[in-house]
């Protein structure tokens, strides 16, 4: 299908409640929202997010590479030459991962729809029937934060990130807490969003291994990766690699300096190609994979859950639920914005990624 066209918008959306970690606390978050249009009137679609503070792109800047610089790299291509989409726009412009990422999952969406097939027939086929999902807390005061984790285990859950990274002390109290209150059975992993530093935490996460982490995630600045070999060699506990992993090339980088243990794709920064290819390197590498959340629109939930319905080591419990979390989201229905009682989300069956922008959205997009 011979790609035609490229619409964009950008939409702000306030969230059910504040939510922090170690370096900001979020009340609602920019979205872009990206239609690929093909020759035919065959669409599809896509979301990004802000990534700032962990990176430079926001909403504004994804706007304007798409249409100065990736949308001349696309534009009368056929959607089904990926690679060589996927060069073109690295040719037009280095780095922007987010705004790449956006065209990537739009070209599978459209490319399903128009052999009538969902997304994740594209990416390998059907793995497993569903996808079970995990709670998370951000970071508030220890009484909320603790709270919110019984909850969350009173509501089903069996898998909770709890967010660190401002205060050692505070942290380790948090965490003995919270697995007092919750009991042994349900996995528990704490995430740092690189505000921790080694010589106050290594000795901290030693403590806290007792409360039987599944991981510990992205404690360090992401340049840290002496750091991160001390801790893979220190501690029993796996570390898991998030904003240090935008690229198959990023990994294999902490692979050769024996500086990950696991790995966190998000599909809105890999893009499903490059989700697929990290994934690839994570399974021969023997290393553990978690499918993380961006802030995730219904779009990027739904990509989300086709990569982990159709990808092999995805296998603990994924984050794609912050559709939930968010006042109103973009997509008709409302299909992910209630929390399954089962904590899983199903097989889709629909052709593409299975949803529909609401006719309000819609009107949003332009050239």
């Amino acid at each position: 299908m011979k790609i035609t066209d490229i619409f964009l918008a950008k939409k702000f959306i306030d969230f059910k409640h504040s939510y922090g970690i170690s370096s900001a606390t979020f009340t609602g978050e920019a979205f872009l929202i990206l239609k690929l249009l093909g020759e035919d009137g065959t669409f599809g679609l896509a979301d990004g997010v802000t990534a700032i503070p962990f990176g430079y792109e926001d909403v504004d800047t994804m706007i304007h590479i798409i249409r100065k610089y990736l949308s001349k790299a696309i534009i009368g291509k056929d959607s089904l030459d990926i690679e060589a989409i996927e060069t073109s726009m690295e040719i037009a412009t280095p780095g922007h991962p987010i705004a790449k990422a956006a065209i990537d999952i739009a070209l599978y969406d459209l490319n399903a729809k128009t052999l009538g097939l969902p997304v994740y027939q594209l990416l390998g086929g059907k793995f497993r029937d569903e996808v079970r999902l995990g709670g998370f807390v951000g970071i508030s005061d220890t009484e909320r934060m603790v709270r919110e984790a019984h909850d969350l285990v009173q509501q089903g859950c069996k898998d909770i990130k709890i967010k660190i990274g401002k205060d050692p002390q505070a942290d380790l109290q948090r965490v003995q807490e919270i697995r007092h209150i919750i009991g042994p059975d349900p996995q528990l992993f704490v995430d740092g969003n690189q505000g921790c530093n080694l010589t106050e935490y290594l000795p901290v996460f030693q403590k806290m291994e007792k409360y039987d982490l599944a991981f510990i995630e992205q404690p360090l600045p992401t340049w840290d990766i002496g750091g991160y070999q001390k801790l893979c060699a220190k501690l029993d506990t796996p570390i898991l690699i998030d904003e240090g992993v935008y690229t198959p090339n990023d990994l294999m980088t902490l692979i050769k300096y024996q500086a990950v243990g696991a790995v966190n794709i998000k599909i809105l920064k890999t893009g499903l190609t490059g989700g697929k290819k990290i994934s690839a390197i994570a399974e021969s590498a023997g290393l553990l994979c978690h499918l993380g959340s961006m802030f995730e629109t219904g779009i990027g939930t739904a990509a989300s859950i086709h990569f982990a319905i159709s990808t092999r080591c995805i296998s603990h419990a994924s984050e794609c639920l912050f559709p939930t979390l968010l006042a109103e989201d973009v997509i008709e229905n409302d299909i992910y914005s209630i929390m399954p009682k089962s904590w899983t989300w199903e097989l889709p069956q629909n052709n593409g990624l299975g949803i529909s922008l609401k006719p309000d959205i819609d009107k949003l997009l332009e050239r």
